[in-house]
């Protein structure tokens, strides 16, 4: 089976989950006998081919008012039209046909389309080859993919969004199996009229595995009493909720803690939390190691105030054996150990508070690191790539795909 993965960025370009999750899976395609392409976006160079770890990838340089991946404010009307180019970016819509055309994929995978194009579900139905597409963010039902605005998660589509949608959700018909990376994710999709002829519909997690060459997940701290090291891990920005911990804890004096911040951010909005919540317990690490830094926190902190699709990283502290007290938002609370149900109510902040007392108390249960590595080799690579590659093969047997497929090669049918 030939399969054609299309993903806004692709390694070594990983700012978030969504990238790590394709490139696991790509490679774990391979390692599984299948022949894998990836198309990809980018801001620099020209278009060209390249290979690595087995996966053929094209890297096609972005064709827009600018590209999105920079640090650079832009303008409200320069968003605008770069969002209006990029529904139907006809450019690139060229660029894929053409990727199309040369590889004759058996199956096309997509996930997040900025950059690309919607239009490549337009050029998969034209090729008769069936597309299985992946829920990873909101892009298709909010310009920022977040859907997360004047502090708060959105409960639906605002005006702006539902215009800035319609030809999205029209575009998604064509999509033959919509999954979710969450059931919360999904079915946020489902809910506001996507994928209405998918004939298949599936959660599959995202797995947090190292990739291969990597050191194996270690757990090199132990709880001894007295202040709770807490770590907060990743993007430092509003929807991520430190302002909310930070708050809390500052209020609270009932429990002893330090606080490790790991990740980057907006560099003015970082001085900002510096001047605002000014305590020597609180320590901006910056980039760091998500290795080392799950070695030195007790209990990872996951406050997200927007809905989360996944939240990786509640599974990799878990494979350190890291227990993380997290939001009720978005796809976090399908992923967290039901045993320790360490999950705070975001409409109750102060309840954060009793969750991290259950969670130091749980410090104190020699059995709870390896119970947590157990709980989190469920999301492994081999389990995901099974997965997809189930439903590669029953849309590859639905028979209305293969009369397409048939057809789109000039066989008689």
């Amino acid at each position: 089976m030939k399969i054609l993965i299309a993903n806004t960025l692709y390694f070594p370009d990983e700012p978030g989950g969504a990238e790590v999750s394709t490139r696991l899976l790509a490679e774990g395609l391979v390692k599984a006998g299948m022949e894998v392409c990836v198309v990809c976006a980018t801001g620099t160079g020209v278009d060209r081919v390249e290979e690595m770890n087995g996966v053929k990838i094209h890297r096609l340089r972005s064709v827009n008012l600018y590209w999105p991946h920079q640090r650079q404010k832009r303008g409200r009307v320069a968003k605008l039209i770069w969002h209006a180019i990029d529904v139907h970016n006809v450019i690139m819509s060229r660029k894929l046909k053409s990727i199309i055309e040369r590889e004759k994929p058996d199956v096309i995978s997509t996930s997040n389309l900025s950059c690309l194009s919607i239009d490549i579900w337009r050029l998969a139905n034209n090729a008769g080859v069936p597309i299985v597409h992946t829920v990873r963010d909101y892009y298709l039902m909010c310009p920022n993919a977040l859907m997360y605005t004047r502090g708060k998660a959105c409960t639906r589509q605002c005006g702006v969004c539902s215009v800035y949608a319609i030809p999205k959700r029209a575009a998604s018909s064509r999509v033959s199996v919509a999954v979710g990376v969450s059931r919360f994710a999904l079915q946020k999709h489902l809910d506001s009229g996507y994928f209405p002829q998918a004939a298949h519909t599936a959660v599959i997690h995202n797995c947090a595995e190292p990739s291969e060459g990597s050191a194996p997940p270690q757990r090199m701290r132990r709880y001894e009493g007295g202040p709770v090291r807490l770590g907060v891990l990743g993007r430092v920005s509003q929807e991520k909720g430190l302002e909310l911990l930070l708050e809390q804890l500052l209020a609270d004096d009932t429990l002893q803690w330090t606080l490790a911040i790991g990740g980057a951010g907006d560099a003015a909005y970082l001085r900002s939390l510096k001047a605002k919540y000014d305590d020597p317990r609180v320590e901006y690490l910056g980039r760091v190691k998500s290795d080392e830094f799950y070695g030195m926190i007790d209990v990872l902190v996951v406050p997200s105030i927007w809905n989360e699709p996944f939240g990786r990283v509640t599974v990799e502290a878990y494979s350190h054996g890291v227990p993380v007290v997290a939001a009720d938002t978005g796809g976090i609370p399908e992923v967290i150990e039901p045993r320790t149900n360490l999950v705070f109510e975001m409409t109750r902040p102060a309840t954060i508070i009793g969750k991290l007392h259950e969670a130091v108390a749980l410090l104190d249960d020699p059995g709870v690191h390896e119970r947590l590595r157990a709980y989190a080799a469920r999301f492994n690579r081999d389990a995901m790539v099974a997965s997809y590659l189930e439903l590669y093969e029953s849309v590859l047997n639905d028979p209305q795909s293969s009369v397409l497929y048939a057809r789109s090669r000039g066989y008689p049918v």
